[in-house]
């Protein structure tokens, strides 16, 4: 598949099917998280979860959050839509007590973050998956060092952003550019 048509293809999926991708599909989109722009002094680590147990020890604590009657922001379960594969980006958030420029460096690693995890999209779209970035396990999992060990998150590191993959009996409509989602300016 060409770029510009996975572009134009990937969706954030939000129901899934039993369907469970080959090994050798999950190992295709951990391979472009590791082809996406990586600054060597981040320590990063991939947890590829399809433990339904550990996936819903992980909803629970979301729902702690997110479903509670005074939530900021409510939303439904199930968090992670049902997919039979949760991929959670981890890693070590510099420290200012420890480094005066963890600041700019936390900033970079945010950078790569989207860029390992929008790797990982487009692969799967190209390859005929779908998939949705997770965010609300994620937060839950900031105060859950259970959740955090169950889904393979090595000690001293944070879950940064997640990602689940899997199929879908829903048709997947191609989207279109909407250039008032950002305004551009260019400058020559």
């Amino acid at each position: 598949m060409e770029l510009e048509q996975v572009l134009v293809k990937r969706v954030s999926t939000r129901k899934y099917n039993a369907q469970v991708p080959s090994d050798e599909i999950i190992q295709k989109i951990i391979n472009a998280a590791l082809l996406a722009p990586i600054v060597r002094f981040h320590k990063l680590h991939l947890s590829v979860v399809t433990n339904k147990e550990a996936m819903n020890l992980a909803e629970d604590a979301a729902e702690k959050i997110f479903g509670a009657p005074d939530a900021p922001v409510k939303m439904p379960k199930p968090y992670l839509y049902n997919a039979p594969v949760w991929i959670i980006l981890s890693g070590k958030i510099h420290n200012e007590a420890e480094n005066p420029n963890a600041k700019l460096m936390n900033d970079n690693l945010f950078w790569n973050v989207g860029s390992i995890i929008e790797n990982m999209e487009l692969q799967a779209t190209a390859l005929g998956v779908s998939s949705c970035g997770i965010n609300t396990t994620v937060v839950a999992m900031r105060n859950s060092p259970k959740v955090k060990k169950v889904v393979g998150i090595p000690e001293g590191y944070d879950a940064l952003a997640s990602v689940v993959i899997g199929y879908t009996d829903s048709p997947l409509p191609e989207r279109t550019v909407k250039p008032e989602l950002i305004p551009v300016t260019f400058v020559k």
